[in-house]
Formats: C-alpha cells, sequence, structure tokens
C-alpha cells in the first residue's frame, strides 16, 4: 500500500510559533551566548598573557591565526557534516570542539600548543552559527524565522560583552587560564542540554525514510495534533536546481556585479570586526591602561552590536537597507577616527566616557553591518543561487578574519611605533571601503516608505 504523502515545509509554515520553535529558539540563544564568549576569550586575556609568559605583542597574531583559520575549516566542514549526519549531530560535534579547544588552551604552556587548540577552538565557532541559523530556520514558522533567527545571531556579540564583564572580575582574582576554563564548561554544559533537547532538522528528518517515524513524533509536538502515526512518506517541496555549474553563475551576468560588491562588504566588514574582536584591549592595553580598564572597551563595542543588530533590522524595514547600511558604516569610521583622536589626547587613562560612547557606535556599525551583509545577500540572489551565494561569500570573509590576526602584529612591529590614533585610522578607512562597496549595490532590501512612494506613481502614470 502506498505511503500517505506529507509536505514538511507546509506544515512547519502553518504552526505556532510559541511551543517548540520558541523552545529551540530558546535555547540555541544560550549556545550562541557561549560563541560569542568563546570567540573573544583569546582578546580578553591577551594582555595578561604577554606579561605572564614574555612574549611581544607581535606573537598574539599566532593565536587569532589559529583561530581564524579554524573557523574557516569549520565553516566548511561542519556545514557540509550537517548535510550527511544531521543538523542536530553537527550542532553538537561544534560543541564539543569548543569544549575540548578551550579546555586545552586552558592548559597551554607556549605559543605553539595555545596556537593549536585556539584552532580546534576555531573549527567549533566556525561551524556554530550556520548550523544554529539552520536549525532555527528550518523549524520556525516563516513569519517569525526572520526575528527568531535574528535574536540567535546577535547573542553573540551580546555573549562577548558579558565576557568582557566575566573577565574582568575574573582574571584579577583567578588569572587569565580562569577564562578558558570557563568557556570550557559552559559548551559542556549545553552539550548534555542539547543531546536530550535539541530536535534534528525537520528537513534532514524528512530525507531518510527509517527515521519518519521520529519526525512525525516531533510534528505532533509541534502542531500538538496527534495527526501522524510514522507511516507517511514525508517530502519537502523544493525547486530543482537548474543545470549549469553553481559557481560560475555567480561570476556571470546578471549576478557578477553583485557577486563581487558583496564579496568586498563581507571581506573587508569582517576584517574590521575581527580586527576589534582580536586586537582592541591589547591596543587599549598598549596605551598604558590596567587590564580591567582595557576590557572596558570590548565590554561595550560588543554591547553596541546588539543595538546594531537588532535596531539597524527595524529601521532597515522601514527606511530599506541601502540607506541603513551605508549610514551605519559610515558612522562607524567616524567613531572610529575620533577613538583615535580621543586615545591620544587622554595619554594612557581609563577609557572616558567619550570613548566608551565612541565605542558603542564603532560596534552599533561593525555588528549591525555584518547581519545586514547577510540580509541583502539572501535578498540578492534566487532560491538555487542564494544558499551557494552566501555560503561563497562567507568563506571569503574569511580572508577579512585571517588578515584580521595580523593587522595589531603589523603595528606593534613598526619602528618607531606611531600614535594608537593610527590603527582607529587603518579601521577607518575599511570601513569606508565597506560603506562605498554596500552602497554600490543594487539589490538591497527596499523599505516600506519607498514601496509607499513607488506605489502611488504607479497608480498615478497615464495610461497609454
Amino acid at each position: 500500500m502506498d505511503k500517505r504523502p506529507v509536505e514538511v515545509t507546509g506544515l512547519i509554515d502553518s504552526a505556532k510559533y510559541f511551543g517548540l520553535p520558541l523552545g529551540i529558539t530558546i535555547l540555541t540563544i544560550f549556545i550562541m551566548l557561549v560563541d560569542g564568549f568563546d570567540l573573544q576569550t583569546m582578546s580578553f586575556v591577551a594582555p595578561e598573557l604577554v606579561k605572564d609568559w614574555s612574549i611581544d605583542r607581535t606573537s598574539l597574531g599566532w593565536f587569532f591565526t589559529g583561530g581564524m583559520v579554524g573557523m574557516a575549516v569549520g565553516s566548511t566542514a561542519l556545514g557540509r557534516l550537517g548535510d550527511v549526519i544531521g543538523r542536530k549531530g553537527a550542532y553538537i560535534v561544534c560543541i564539543a570542539f569548543l569544549f575540548v579547544g578551550s579546555l586545552g588552551s586552558a592548559y597551554s604552556s607556549g605559543v605553539v600548543d595555545l596556537t593549536l587548540w585556539r584552532f580546534v577552538t576555531g573549527i567549533g565557532l566556525g561551524g556554530v552559527t550556520p548550523l544554529a541559523t539552520t536549525l532555527i530556520a528550518e523549524w520556525s514558522p516563516k513569519h517569525a524565522r526572520p526575528v527568531a533567527v535574528a535574536c540567535a545571531i546577535v547573542a553573540v556579540p551580546l555573549g562577548g560583552s558579558l565576557g568582557a564583564a566575566v573577565s574582568q572580575w575574573a582574571i584579577p582574582a583567578f588569572g587569565w587560564r580562569s577564562i578558558f576554563f570557563i568557556g570550557a564548561g559552559l559548551p559542556l554544559l549545553f552539550f548534555v542540554i542539547a543531546w536530550f533537547l535539541l530536535p534534528e532538522s525537520p528537513k534532514y528528518l524528512a530525507q531518510h525514510g527509517r527515521r519518519h517515524p521520529q519526525l512525525a513524533r516531533r510534528l505532533i509536538l509541534l502542531l500538538r495534533e496527534k495527526r501522524f502515526d510514522g507511516s507517511e512518506s514525508f517530502v519537502v517541496d523544493e525547486p530543482p536546481r537548474p543545470t549549469g555549474n553553481w559557481f560560475l553563475s555567480l561570476l556571470k551576468p546578471p549576478y557578477l556585479g553583485t557577486t563581487v560588491l558583496l564579496w568586498m562588504a563581507f571581506l573587508f566588514n569582517t576584517l574590521a570586526l575581527y580586527t576589534f574582536v582580536n586586537w582592541l584591549p591589547t591596543v587599549l592595553g598598549s596605551t598604558g591602561m590596567e587590564t580591567q580598564d582595557a576590557l572596558q572597551g570590548p565590554k561595550f563595542w560588543n554591547l553596541g552590536g546588539f543595538f546594531g543588530a537588532v535596531g539597524g533590522s527595524v529601521l532597515i524595514v522601514f527606511l530599506g537597507s541601502r540607506l541603513i547600511g551605508t549610514g551605519l558604516s559610515t558612522m562607524g569610521a567616524v567613531a572610529a577616527i575620533l577613538i583615535g583622536v580621543t586615545l591620544v589626547a587622554a595619554g594612557g587613562a581609563a577609557p572616558s566616557a567619550q570613548v566608551l560612547v565612541l565605542l558603542t557606535l564603532a560596534g552599533v556599525a561593525m555588528h549591525g553591518m555584518q547581519t545586514f551583509v547577510y540580509s541583502v545577500g539572501a535578498h540578492s540572489y534566487p532560491t538555487y543561487l542564494r544558499a551557494s551565494g552566501l555560503g561563497t561569500a562567507q568563506t571569503v570573509s574569511r580572508i577579512g578574519g585571517v588578515i584580521s590576526s595580523w593587522v595589531g602584529s603589523a603595528y606593534f612591529a613598526l619602528e618607531p611605533r606611531p600614535p594608537v590614533s593610527y590603527f582607529f585610522y587603518a579601521v577607518a578607512l575599511v570601513l569606508v571601503i565597506v560603506a562605498i562597496s554596500f552602497f554600490s549595490l543594487r539589490t538591497h532590501i527596499p523599505g516600506r516608505r519607498a514601496a509607499e512612494i513607488k506605489a502611488p506613481a504607479i497608480e498615478n502614470r497615464p495610461s497609454s
């Protein structure tokens, strides 16, 4: 007897968000907070590590490079693993890498082994965000999907801000190794929780007939109705990909210009973002600030990132992505210049209220833009090219991440070393390039205001 076919995507979109999808989102947000913490642990401990191991600040670039190369490997390998063993399984593997890498970092005794353990941590970091957003997107109904994914993504800078606050207390009390122990303990906790509570992706389960009874039980929980008994044939209604090489399609009209400009925006914003992620406490400490004072910088910068991603996403709905994204990047460039000027004038004192406000604005710009480029990228390609286009752009962005690992090393290697303002001027220049490339895109998300202006113009057009 033929099995009754059931289309999964429509069922997910018809479900209520308050229930299983909300629970998955909340659990994922907590894991993303941990991801944000582990992402920046190296920058939190860097100033103390320089003192404890008596190493030059230029050596820090190896640790940051290890993490960034690991992230490049993780985003590709663990994304592919998610297609093979399932999103949940790959996500749990990511968390395991965070635990192992952070624990190994805590026991490191030199540059080589710490670089290796940061590479291991980076593998987990590289896979967490794409797998988390995939799980949330595939379990959330269409009307709630953008907000749910955005809440998970903005948890990363919020985790960094909480991590800076924890480091201000833990490092003076227990030493820099305590930050890595915390960075290992939290993933271990959520490894256990995710193992028992996190469900597998419905689209993955639908692709494997032997797991259809498991999908039936999950859908009953989602819909709160016993409509399935596991004997159904679950399918996912997706249009087939056209023939031809997907990568070459990205580099041919009509997508060539869009692809190149998106790659530029991704690469240069990632370069600016991770330059701050990796080097901000160390650069502030080089002015003579105590470690506790220097950690105020990333705390406020990450906090600004939370508001930039959330507030900017709301403004885009009304004003469109070109105005908001370009405006924020320009504001970030101005803020970076003023940070440098103000720090030189302060001469090594604890960060003033003015510096903290400027760092917050810089965080609004960089983290906000990191969210916007994903949104505009998804809007720029048709369904069959969307995942490939964004995945390729993310891979290109890793180049910016690796370069960022050596920006601080290059600055500290200069003889004589220029004023600290030059470091921030360089970041400002990068943000100007982001603003220009983002503004030049022709595939921006239109705001409601633009749509309202366009509609009357069409309605009032004289008939021929």
